[in-house]
């Protein structure tokens, strides 16, 4: 073999293995870039995995926490409303007259003596025909309600109580009588629920008649407009037996 063959064979080998290197290089650097994104992927999707799991946590602990709040304020207002009805009939009277929160609403607004109150505090109630018809009124109302009825001799002229009754702030005629409607304030009985509360006053005769409603729940003037007539009609029979 001439030098010249050897040195060919030299170099060839020489880029061979040169060749074989690079390959191997490569191989090698796509193995790790292959591990690498392998990596990354299992990484991410722990890190995915893990955030699902605290959001889930998070969820539920926020649903107890929204079930436990409601619960609470569910009882709270069970418990009021119970309060508020135990008031409310606890502060009725057994033999005709008013309640002391509905004397207590009359007596504060009746500097007036033109108004329906300052008329209705110069009468006297006549508790034997109010009973009567508290009888018949307690009948008409749900368990949260409770009617107290008031009649009296009309305590001067008639035209004063007309005119009286006409200024209260909404009247309807009902079965040819003038009825005036007014909300009572701060009805209170006791500490817990304030009650809601309305004077309902027509003239009958020589005689002021009508009710205090009150209830534990808001009181839809509409709705008490609406089922008037009927304790009207309830009253006058009490009235007329």
């Amino acid at each position: 073999m001439t030098s010249r063959s050897l040195a060919a064979m030299v170099c060839l080998l020489a880029s061979t293995l040169a060749c074989s290197s690079a390959d191997d290089a490569v191989k090698a650097g796509e193995k790790a870039a292959r591990n690498a994104s392998q990596q990354a992927m299992d990484a991410s999707k722990n890190a995915a995995s893990s955030a699902m799991d605290a959001s889930k946590n998070a969820a539920g602990e926020l649903a107890d926490s929204a079930v436990d709040r409601s619960k609470k304020a569910a009882g709270d207002l069970m418990d009021a409303t119970a309060s508020g009805a135990k008031a409310l009939f606890a502060d009725l009277r057994g033999d005709g007259e008013l309640s002391a929160s509905a004397k207590q609403w009359l007596r504060s607004q009746a500097s007036d003596a033109t108004t329906i109150e300052g008329v209705l505090a110069r009468g006297v109630q006549l508790a034997p025909v109010a009973i009567e018809a508290a009888k018949v009124l307690a009948d008409a109302v749900d368990s949260d309600t409770a009617i107290e009825p008031i009649f009296q001799a009309v305590a001067g002229d008639t035209r004063e109580a007309d005119a009286a009754i006409g200024g209260m702030p909404r009247v309807e005629v009902i079965d040819g009588l003038t009825v005036g409607f007014k909300q009572m304030d701060r009805l209170d009985s006791g500490h817990h629920v304030k009650q809601r509360g309305y004077l309902v006053m027509w003239r009958r005769g020589d005689h002021l008649v009508g009710f205090v409603y009150r209830s534990t729940r808001t009181i839809d003037l509409a709705k008490l407009v609406a089922q008037t007539p009927r304790l009207v009609a309830l009253t006058q029979s009490a009235l007329d037996a």
